[in-house]
């Protein structure tokens, strides 16, 4: 992915994309780029944002840096379709053996949250897709994490990962768990796990995952994933620290 930047202020927003986004930094000899997003950082610039074009630019750069994510996000997945099953998901990585355990659902169910509250000591995959190879290994998306800057906001600031005490990803990372989440606000008492049969999973994980359709046998490389990290499970809860006892036991008793 190529991010190119411009503007009389380009300087600027240059030097927070590497900040922020240092952990998904390429080598420096790494040329062969399957996207490039364009971005316009200058005090003259109308707000504007094609996302699925890969084009931003604007005057305020704490919002220029939320589109930019969402477009270099949006570019990744479109560059990566019909080669990995991508989930829309949390992962969170054991930081002895590289076992990542993915935290499924839509958005707004909080999967930065349980970044930021389960991530400590953990590597960080990603807190919005979890990309999976034909082998079962995860393909971590480190990127910045986009938090709300207050309740009930549309703009999130884009946030150094490392500074919620999260670990830089082990690039060896098998998938080791899949949970669906369904928090629910008025739920009591401790979180209710079930397993979920492999019917029942693909139907749940469908919606969640991008460009399904253009893998080849879709049907069957889900299903070979369920089957590989020994079913799904779904988690209901209301608070994300509550998972926490989960989590360890989801990645091993080495995390």
């Amino acid at each position: 992915m190529e991010v190119r930047v411009d503007g009389n202020r380009a300087a600027e927003a240059v030097a927070e994309i590497e900040r922020v986004w240092h952990l998904c930094t390429a080598p420096d000899d790494d040329d062969n780029f399957d996207a490039v997003v364009r971005m316009t950082f200058d005090d003259a610039s109308a707000e504007l944002a094609d996302v699925d074009a890969g084009v931003v630019q604007g005057r305020s750069l704490p919002n220029l840096m939320q589109v930019l994510t969402q477009a270099v996000t949006r570019a990744a997945i479109d560059a990566q379709k019909g080669h990995l099953v991508m989930l829309h998901a949390a992962g969170i990585q054991c930081p002895d053996t590289g076992a990542v355990v993915a935290l499924v659902g839509p958005g707004g169910t909080g999967k930065t949250t349980l970044i930021r509250t389960l991530g400590p000591g953990k590597g960080y995959i990603t807190d919005e897709t979890v990309a999976v190879t034909a082998d079962e290994i995860v393909l971590p998306y480190p990127k910045p994490l986009s938090v709300r800057r207050e309740p009930g906001s549309m703009w999130k600031d884009e946030t150094d990962p490392l500074e919620f005490g999260v670990l830089p990803p082990l690039r060896s990372a098998p998938l080791a768990a899949v949970v669906l989440l369904d928090r629910q606000d008025g739920y009591a008492g401790p979180p209710a796990v079930e397993p979920v049969d492999t019917l029942d999973a693909i139907a749940a994980l469908t919606p969640e995952t991008s460009h399904l359709p253009e893998l080849e046998k879709p049907l069957q490389r889900m299903a070979a994933l369920c089957d590989n990290v020994g079913g799904v499970m779904r988690v209901t809860y209301s608070e994300a620290e509550h998972l926490a006892p989960l989590v360890h036991g989801w990645l091993g008793a080495g995390s």
